[in-house]
């Protein structure tokens, strides 16, 4: 009986397809390794050599399972589940495609480079009522949670966040037409973790500019993205934040990527995906991540379709849609020179 009961208890696995099986999808890919219950039914690549070694990874058969267009792999494969992870102006075709399907998919960050492809889909997808999940994966650290739960009671007035990295080495990171530049690419990470906080912006107003970064002498030709920008929101909660993002720096290091959040009573310094320090009155408190934050995102993706309850899911497609609003509303505010409202 008690052998007969624990077959009852065993889970079924959960038939997983990739769409981009680049490195980001490859984080994906071990996560779903990990939990020991999903089953790898498909890879799809342009370049069918990374399909290859996603199959060799997972030590899956390749024979049937491996494909260089999403129709074919639609076509030929039943998953229950899909992860999308494509350069950011591929982003329009394939989801609509999966959508027909009724397959629940995580997407990754940006989810598009225009708030019209982003909002069709998001239409598609209420039509269909179907599960889906970014990768917005820092409202699932452990240090987020924190912050968020520290400031719930807080007054709160100015924030500062930021994102200092270097230039990416794939070619359509470096174009605005492929990727948005960095504010959408990259920084919208701590854009979304601000929503995520202090709620929806009003408005915001941002500076950007280029110059310093010579695409030849960086190794990046064609490269035509913002070096640097700085953005001033206004949140309906009342909280101002200035967040800068910058590609350019080689030495010395530049700001502390993170966010810095000053209460009225409290300071709290938060270091990107790495540890958070919260002074007040009763001292200093240090905490460390946890668990890498990609994992318990994928996990709570895979639950979610597997019980039909979404609860736990912190950025759907929907959520992802007023992120891209707000960083476009970046990028439109440094072209313009105006006060971008978005409420």
């Amino acid at each position: 009986k008690k052998k007969s009961y624990k077959r009852r208890q065993k889970r079924e696995k959960i038939k997983a397809a990739f769409i981009g099986c680049g490195g980001r999808n490859g984080v994906h890919l071990d996560k779903c390794m990990e939990m020991g219950d999903v089953e790898f039914v498909g890879f799809c690549d342009v370049v069918e050599e990374k399909a290859y070694s996603y199959a060799a990874r997972t030590k899956t058969d390749p024979e049937g399972k491996i494909f260089r267009n999403y129709k074919d792999l639609l076509a030929n494969t039943n998953p229950e589940v899909i992860f999308i992870a494509v350069p950011p102006h591929q982003h329009g075709e394939i989801e609509p495609a999966v959508i027909e399907r009724g397959i629940p998919f995580l997407v990754e960050k940006p989810i598009a480079l225009d708030m019209k492809t982003a909002e069709s889909i998001g239409e598609m997808i209420k039509k269909k009522d179907l599960i889906t999940a970014t990768g917005f994966q820092d409202r699932y650290q452990n240090l987020t949670q924190i912050m968020k739960d520290y400031i719930k009671d807080k007054e709160v007035g100015l924030v500062s966040g930021a994102w200092f990295g270097g230039i990416p080495g794939v070619e359509w990171w470096r174009r605005m037409e492929t990727s948005g530049g960095q504010v959408v690419e990259q920084n919208i990470h701590i854009f979304d973790q601000a929503r995520f906080l202090f709620g929806e912006p009003l408005y915001v107003n941002c500076a950007g500019a280029r110059g310093i970064v010579d695409g030849d002498a960086y190794g990046v030709p064609g490269y035509n993205v913002h070096d640097y920008s700085s953005a001033v929101i206004k949140f309906k909660s009342g909280v101002v934040a200035n967040i800068f993002t910058g590609c350019y720096v080689q030495a010395g290091g530049g700001m502390q990527s993170g966010m810095n959040i000053y209460c009225k009573d409290a300071t709290l310094e938060y270091a990107l995906r790495s540890w958070l320090k919260i002074r007040d009155i009763n001292g200093e408190k240090f905490y460390e991540r946890g668990e890498e934050q990609t994992g318990i995102m994928d996990r709570i993706f895979i639950n979610a379709v597997r019980t039909g309850d979404r609860s736990q899911i912190l950025a759907d497609y929907d959520n992802a849609i007023k992120s891209l609003r707000l960083c476009l509303a970046c990028n439109e505010s440094i072209e313009t020179g105006k006060t971008i409202f978005l409420a």
